[in-house]
């Protein structure tokens, strides 16, 4: 049996992304172990039947089966009998070492890469376990790790963390605001998180800041940060005031009916006022890539967020704002380098190479 530590708090409980990760870490470790037991913390006596015990960082971490099995040889191995085998963070090292995720396909593809290419007798030391996302520990060196010992051990497996959903800074936003902002404007964000993306507007123009999110915990934290925060869901309430700029990252691909609030949105701004928003292109290469290998696989966040329930091209995403009744906007692709590979698609197929490179668009209403 394995035991899977998985931390969670009230906030990822509230966290329809963060339910998914965890069911799909428990389906992958079932396919690996057979028998998983979940808790949120190491226990002070494990369970007798122990076979091995996976520890997570945080409940953002993603591991797969083929670094799981390659982690359960090396603890198990007749030779090394290692007491800890730790996965190395995608975004830190390897050789497809990488900040972004868009699909699950090319995380499977990295780990392939790196798996071939690991030395399992490269240590891991125990004053960096904190660099580590995950640990598989033999049942004795769980026993240790509990009481407080930092376990030594090799390095086997691949893993991601996700950047953290509701605490995300996002600087790229303050060039497409309003340049007048100041004391007397007052600035909404949908979908708030924490209230660190509103807090750094507040910094830089001196404004008025509030917030909408869904998730009651993170709503709460963002209370003692920004001026108002209201807590549900954007679809059902009404701000009672207006704006003089709304702000929305990610959004619109969660909502059911986007478009009715976004035409109720535009009675929130103010005369003069801007919109600005965001959201992921389905045309890039990583998504195009999947459908021809046949794969549309969810993942937590990104392009193919499992909460998504609508999905944008250019066109599509011109055609909807025109169908709402907007006619003065701005989009802005938001690029990624192309593979070298894409250069090999037949002229036939007539790709759209600016799509491809696109993984996502501002959006800029103006008023």
């Amino acid at each position: 049996m394995l035991l899977l530590v998985l931390p969670w708090d009230a906030e990822a409980d509230a966290s329809a992304e963060w339910w998914y990760l965890r069911r799909w870490l428990i389906g992958e470790a079932r396919a690996v172990f057979g028998e998983v037991q979940v808790l949120p913390e190491l226990p002070a006596t494990p369970p007798g039947d122990l076979e091995a015990t996976l520890i997570l960082r945080s409940c953002r971490v993603l591991i797969g089966r083929a670094s799981l099995r390659r982690m359960r040889e090396e603890l198990t191995d007749g030779e090394s009998r290692d007491s800890a085998v730790y996965a190395t963070d995608l975004t830190t090292t390897g050789p497809e070492a990488s900040t972004d995720l868009f699909t699950l396909a090319d995380f499977e593809q990295a780990e392939a890469a790196w798996l071939a290419g690991n030395r399992p007798d490269e240590a891991a030391a125990p004053s960096g376990e904190g660099t580590f996302p995950a640990v598989l520990l033999s049942p004795a060196a769980t026993m240790r790790y509990a009481s407080g010992e930092r376990i030594p051990g090799s390095r086997a497996g691949l893993c991601y963390e996700f950047i953290d959903y509701y605490g995300g800074e996002r600087a790229d936003v303050l060039p497409l605001l309003p340049p007048d902002l100041g004391p007397e404007s007052s600035v909404l964000e949908v979908g708030c998180g924490r209230g660190a993306t509103a807090v750094l507007i507040k910094e830089r123009f001196d404004c008025r800041t509030v917030g909408i999110e869904l998730n009651p915990e993170a709503a709460l934290a963002a209370q003692s940060r920004l001026d108002r925060v209201i807590r549900g869901d954007v679809q059902k309430l009404e701000p009672g005031e207006t704006f003089d700029a709304i702000i929305a990252f990610e959004l619109f691909e969660h909502l059911t009916d986007g478009q009715a609030f976004l035409e109720r949105a535009a009675g929130w701004l103010r005369p003069g006022g801007r919109m600005v928003f965001s959201v992921p292109n389905v045309g890039h290469y990583s998504v195009v890539e999947d459908l021809i290998a046949g794969r549309w696989d969810y993942i937590p966040m990104g392009l193919l967020c499992a909460t998504h329930v609508r999905f944008f091209t250019r066109r599509t995403l011109e055609d909807w704002l025109h169908a709402a009744g907007f006619d003065r906007y701005r989009i802005d692709a938001q690029t990624t380098p192309l593979p070298p590979r894409i250069d090999a698609l037949p002229a036939s197929m007539a790709p759209d190479r600016e799509s491809l490179a696109t993984a996502g668009f501002y959006v800029s209403i103006f008023t």
